[in-house]
């Protein structure tokens, strides 16, 4: 295992108890490795819920790296920035690296909604009911039904 991973495990075992401490594990990982993806998408998302939201902006940004959770984390970034249309943008790129995103769809559709896309809107929203329902537990999903019954 090389330092930089090593960086990374200790990032992973700081964030409840210490998030600076975590914060500071992850960049000396992307020091070591720039490529390290799971370290980005970590220290995006503590920068983002410390309210440095410019740093996590260039953290998610500042890769080469296609991936599903970058973007998602990318979009809700950019939800909270009030810039909506990016937001859309990298919530169905979410999609397209991973179709069974169930909260890019939810959240995409409710973006559609509130910007007047509604028939787009709607579509994301019977993704999100679909997605759901396919990963329900069969005998769970039986139990609701026959609670409805009742």
């Amino acid at each position: 295992m090389n330092a930089a991973h090593e960086h990374y495990l200790r990032g992973l075992e700081l964030e409840e108890a210490d998030r600076r401490a975590a914060r500071s594990a992850y960049e000396s990982c992307l020091a070591g490795d720039c490529s390290h993806l799971e370290a980005r998408i970590n220290l995006g998302r503590l920068l983002h819920l410390e309210g440095l939201h410019a740093d996590a902006e260039r953290i998610y940004r500042d890769t080469q790296e296609a991936d599903a959770t970058l973007f998602f984390n990318l979009g809700i970034l950019m939800e909270d920035l009030g810039r909506d249309e990016d937001a859309i943008k990298f919530y169905r790129e979410a999609i397209v690296h991973e179709p069974g995103m169930v909260d890019a769809h939810f959240n995409l559709s409710t973006l559609l909604e509130r910007n007047g896309q509604i028939q787009n809107a709607y579509r994301h929203l019977l993704a999100y009911h679909r997605l759901l329902q396919a990963h329900k537990d069969p005998a769970e999903f039986a139990n609701e039904s026959s609670e409805e019954g009742e």
